[in-house]
């Protein structure tokens, strides 16, 4: 469900891509590549095929976005979501880095046979991780792999040598079963018994208008892709009652978020339906542009993929873990706006009931510490600002919401723009914070705690997981992540990464 203007912004970054390709190849010209020993293994993308196209395909990005079109319809709700991403980016890096090995594998440790080609890899990871994640949409995926696979002219690889496209397919779709049986025992189609919280002074229980238990349930007790199990960085317990914070974050959500607020802006309302859905979708866009406007090689963009998709899932894991875990202690704080604010039975007279408040978004059917969506932000934007967040990177990007939404997303307000601008990683994390404010779905120190949680695991993957087998750069820090394309040794092999970077 691509927008037009989702369309028209690739297609000029594209063309964006074709002048650096060119510089990149007369650069490439002049200092001679002729050594045979790194014709053999090192990643360059000053081929004369890209200068032939004038583009530079990734297929790490053009299958992030086959996948949030998959997700869109089939109309997958956030956690499913996380997960399917976390599958299919581990299966496309490690199938890419099997070929060409710069990173420690984050599952599947193996090693491609010689001669195979690393994009057509990262094509039959992905076209058969979507086959079976979702097998109803098998005739679009053939024909997106179909695609792909046109853009590998002569089966040449990024060094503009033969690569074999079918041991490329071959090995891409070995990772991807792989990763997939490892994941087929973690608890995902797990069933339990429904939870409904208790009925204690702050406890968590169902909320109209459905009155439904927590769904997803499985979630908390989901096994970790990365973590060592949910309860490494669980969140602290949510503040009490009777106190001052209490008392800021009762009123604030009770006076902006009503849906008969007079306190809360056009603008606010917008943000709160804008950023009420698959929280992936959003933070994949950000990267993909981040990537192309910063000239990311595509080494890189398989590692960021995959580390910003498996802190996302560890993130919901570890959060729906401490949202079951905390929703059956009676004296912590779990109930969500909606019940506090109709009930007002905490005792304090500053917290006063209103039996009529009904919040601007309905409440999802799950307890509202820790916060799921601000987590996952705080998770995300940590990954990002790593790579793209100091000043000498372009972080501008546009966000769009579907057209045709699908039962993951509710349509927009009328008058609400279709995209949304951002400046920097920062202002779309506070942004995407801030609509669960807005919406009546969290209060601001819950939003805090959960933001903190999800960085403190993105921190932990960026650590931990895909790794350099080797310190990258002259004089660089084992896990330094930005490379810079420099001849220290004399010549244009420099550190292997893209000319275009």
């Amino acid at each position: 469900m691509k927008t037009n203007i989702r369309i028209a912004w690739f297609m000029t970054q594209r063309r964006r891509f074709s002048d650096v390709v060119l510089l990149a190849a007369t650069l490439s010209v002049a200092c001679g590549h002729q050594d045979p020993a790194q014709d053999e293994s090192v990643e360059k993308s000053t081929t004369a095929m890209q200068v032939q196209l004038g583009d530079r395909t990734d297929e790490t990005l053009d299958w992030n976005e086959h996948l949030i079109d998959a997700l869109f319809t089939a109309g997958t709700t956030p956690p499913p979501a996380l997960r399917a991403a976390a599958i299919m980016n581990v299966a496309m890096y490690d199938a890419a880095n099997g070929v060409y090995r710069r990173f420690h594998p984050i599952h599947f440790d193996g090693v491609a046979p010689h001669g195979t080609s690393r994009r057509a890899a990262v094509i039959g990871a992905a076209y058969t991780t979507l086959s079976k994640l979702f097998p109803t949409q098998q005739s679009t995926f053939d024909a997106e792999k179909a695609a792909s696979l046109a853009g590998l002219t002569n089966d040449e690889d990024d060094d503009g040598s033969g690569r074999s496209t079918s041991l490329g397919l071959a090995w891409g779709e070995n990772v991807a079963n792989d990763v997939l049986a490892w994941r087929a025992t973690d608890g995902f189609t797990t069933v339990y018994q429904p939870f409904t919280g208790g009925t204690a002074v702050g406890q968590w229980r169902p909320t109209p208008p459905a009155f439904a238990p927590m769904v997803q349930q499985q979630f908390s007790f989901m096994t970790t892709f990365a973590l060592s199990n949910a309860q490494q960085f669980a969140p602290p317990k949510p503040r009490g009652l009777n106190i001052a914070e209490w008392v800021s974050d009762y009123n604030e959500v009770a006076s902006i978020a009503s849906q008969t607020s007079s306190s809360r802006t056009a603008d606010q309302t917008a943000i709160a339906f804008f950023y009420a859905g698959v929280g992936w979708a959003h933070w994949s866009e950000a990267a993909h542009q981040l990537a192309v406007n910063n000239r990311s090689s595509r080494s890189d963009t398989s590692r960021i993929f995959a580390q910003l998709a498996v802190a996302g899932i560890d993130t919901i894991i570890t959060t729906w873990a401490a949202k079951r875990a905390y929703a059956v202690d009676p004296t912590a704080v779990t109930w969500r706006p909606v019940t506090a604010i109709r009930l007002g039975g905490d005792g304090n007279p500053n917290t006063p009931a209103d039996p009529a408040w009904t919040p601007l978004i309905p409440t999802q059917p799950h307890p509202e510490y820790a916060a799921a969506h601000p987590s996952v932000n705080g998770a995300s934007a940590a990954v990002l600002q790593l790579y793209y967040g100091d000043a000498e990177h372009d972080q501008s990007f546009t966000l769009s919401y579907p057209v045709a939404p699908s039962t993951a997303y509710a349509a927009l307000p009328p008058g609400s723009a279709g995209t949304r601008s951002l400046r920097s990683i920062a202002q779309a994390e506070e942004e995407a914070n801030a609509a669960r404010l807005f919406g009546g779905q969290h209060y601001t120190s819950s939003i805090g705690a959960s933001d903190a949680e999800g960085r403190a695991i993105a921190d932990f993957v960026l650590k931990n997981v895909a790794k350099p087998v080797r310190p990258e750069g002259d004089g660089e820090d084992f896990n330094a992540v930005r490379q810079h394309h420099n001849h220290g040794d004399g010549n244009c092999h420099g550190d292997g990464e893209s000319a275009t970077k």
